[in-house]
């Protein structure tokens, strides 16, 4: 490979080094952009990001206390008619 082609080769990577940067920035954007949407949403609950892992165990904790209680519904509801129910 001479000089010549050694240049036009580097110009062509240079050329696609610079699209594919071109590129990851506007995924960059694109990803703080939504960041900050999602921030906002956030803040606009009250929450700060920074107290979202304890707001998130809460919520997780809530809802598994609440699937027991609806389980423990069901159970008692067919407890009570269990009498009633005549099964074959």
């Amino acid at each position: 490979m001479d000089l010549t082609e050694r240049l036009e080769d580097a110009k062509t990577r240079r050329t696609d080094l610079a699209a594919k940067k071109q590129r990851l920035q506007g995924k960059l954007d694109s990803a703080e952009s939504q960041l900050k949407t999602v921030e906002d949403e956030i803040r606009a609950k009250n929450i700060t990001p920074e107290q979202l892992p304890e707001a998130r165990q809460k919520l997780e904790t809530r809802y598994e206390e609440l699937v027991t209680q609806i389980e423990q519904d069901v159970a008692a509801g067919e407890e009570a008619i269990a009498p009633f129910v005549k099964e074959g």
